[in-house]
């Protein structure tokens, strides 16, 4: 009876700690719910996706859910009429294709499968912990849940990748751990098959974290590193990566000559692709990010615990990482939160870990106080994001019910347009779609009309559409590295005023003007 006594409070204590932290992460991550979300006159909602990135992804996953089994080697919506062979694959396709049975339209579904990606994460974090008697625990889980890195990544309405790999590293790394205590091989089995998803996903971020984590065990344990165990472990995600190849095809990663010229200038219009300095990282992880190597060494010297200095080197290897380049935030805090057991256990007691905690938290308190009360000029951007995508969906409409045909956009909009008026676009967010983003900035920087007609004939051009040209001159200068001319093409075109005798005004609205290319 008092077996059972005890037992009955430890499953309620976990029923409600589940609760806890499912509700604290269902908030953070749905802050933006009246910005993705917007209410249609007809009753039914229209879903505003983080970027372009996602409508792509939007795009790929409408098309295998109309078609099951189909895995997108290439496709035509952008980078139009060449194409592009990217570096997406398959699993986040079909994860938003298979939610899209229970949660309709496809838009929605898409706007719910990173958070519900990060919910089951903390769910494997939550009983991980629980399994393996991680202490102290529930810093890490509540970071988990808070840091504006991790949420961004989990966020409503952003189907990106990165949720999946954010995911499948966490779950890599932590049972990584797990067999390194415990030398279980089943532990050592569910690392290698996350590892060997995760560079199903990618081969960028899971493979220098894996990387990272083989260097770490060789220089923690030499030769003992790699028992027979992992090595199996190892051959297993040898195996997935082998089949993956088989069912994607080979992914040349080494981009063309054009794309690396491109590339470094078109960077520098990417927030996630700057450099980021400790006071920003300090936002996602807290103020213990500053002490953290100096406690993991102190955890070490005391305990003699390996993971101490694994994490070390993990902690380190992804600061140096988020400070090169900002897409490194969400593994950054990711592994911060995976470490903090460790950072925390030389301070032993709860009532000294607890004050520690909360205090540190405070750079991630001033940056929910900025997501949740934004300046009025920040403000105005959120507004004007929202109504810009009710407009470009009128666009989308107009060019829907015309022939097929190659659309030139701006490259920011392409992806939406693609998405939602099932027209290929000359452009795209992607760094493959950089010879289709070039051409495009050639054409509206053109002073001369010759220029842009050749760029339309190159293209096989039907239709195009203009933007502010506050916006599209600058960008498109940037890109070409070169100085706008006194009177580009894209002034003339948003004011609808001196129009080349090629183009024919056919649509316009607040935002936008579309124009057809006479035929010949």
């Amino acid at each position: 009876m008092r077996a059972h006594s005890r037992t009955v409070p430890k499953t309620v204590s976990c029923i409600l700690g589940v609760l806890l932290l499912s509700a604290l992460f269902l908030l953070a991550i749905t802050w933006n719910r009246a910005e993705i979300f917007i209410p249609r006159v007809d009753g039914g909602v229209f879903v505003v996706l983080a970027d372009g990135d996602c409508q792509s992804r939007m795009q790929r996953a409408a098309m295998v859910a109309e078609q099951p089994g189909r895995i997108i080697r290439s496709h035509d919506f952008e980078n139009y009429p060449q194409g592009t062979i990217p570096h997406t694959t398959a699993p986040m396709d079909y994860l938003i294709a298979a939610l899209s049975v229970f949660v309709r339209p496809l838009d929605v579904a898409g706007a719910w499968i990173s958070p519900l990606l990060g919910l089951v994460t903390l769910l494997f974090l939550f009983f991980w912990a629980r399994e393996v008697k991680v202490f102290p625990r529930w810093p890490m889980l509540v970071l988990f849940c808070i840091s504006p890195a991790l949420t961004h990544a989990f966020a409503l309405g952003r189907p990106d990748h990165q949720s999946l790999l954010v995911a499948l590293t966490v779950i890599a790394l932590a049972t990584n751990f797990t067999f390194i205590r415990t030398a279980h091989p089943a532990w050592a089995r569910a690392s290698g098959v996350a590892w060997g998803l995760a560079l199903w996903v990618s081969w960028f971020e899971p493979l220098i974290l894996l990387l990272t984590q083989e260097v770490a065990r060789g220089l923690i344990f030499r030769r003992q590193g790699w028992p027979v165990v992992w090595r199996k472990a190892l051959m297993l995600t040898a195996a997935i990566v082998v089949v993956t190849w088989a069912l994607e095809g080979f992914r040349n990663p080494w981009p063309s000559p054009e794309v690396r010229e491109l590339f470094p200038r078109w960077a520098t219009l990417l927030g996630e692709l700057q450099h980021t300095g400790p006071k920003t990282m300090m936002t996602w992880t807290g103020w213990l990010l500053v002490p953290a190597p100096l406690l993991l060494l102190w955890d070490y010297w005391k305990k003699r615990d390996p993971l101490a200095l694994i994490v070390l080197i993990l902690l380190i290897v992804a600061t140096t990482l988020a400070g090169w380049q900002a897409r490194w935030s969400p593994w950054l805090a990711a592994i911060f939160c995976l470490s903090l057991p460790w950072i925390l256990r030389p301070l032993r007691k709860v009532w000294i870990i607890a004050p520690v905690f909360i205090l540190s938290l405070w750079p991630i308190t001033r940056a929910w106080e900025l997501r949740l009360h934004p300046t009025p000029a920040a403000q105005r951007l959120r507004q004007e994001r929202v109504v810009e995508a009710g407009w470009l969906m009128r666009v989308a409409e107009y060019l829907q019910q015309q022939p097929r045909g190659g659309v030139l956009a701006p490259w920011w909009i392409s992806p939406a347009l693609a998405r939602l008026s099932g027209q290929p676009m000359v452009a795209g967010t992607s760094h493959q779609s950089l010879p289709g983003i070039a051409d495009t900035a050639r054409f509206f920087l053109a002073a001369h009309d010759d220029d842009a007609l050749t760029v339309l004939r190159a293209r096989k051009v039907r239709y195009v559409v203009a933007d502010a040209p506050e916006r599209v001159v600058p960008t498109s200068a940037t890109i070409l590295g070169v100085t706008p001319p006194s009177a580009p093409l894209a002034g003339r075109l948003a004011r609808g005023h001196s129009i080349p005798p090629f183009l024919e005004p056919t649509f316009a609205n607040p935002f936008f003007r579309v124009y057809k290319v006479r035929d010949e």
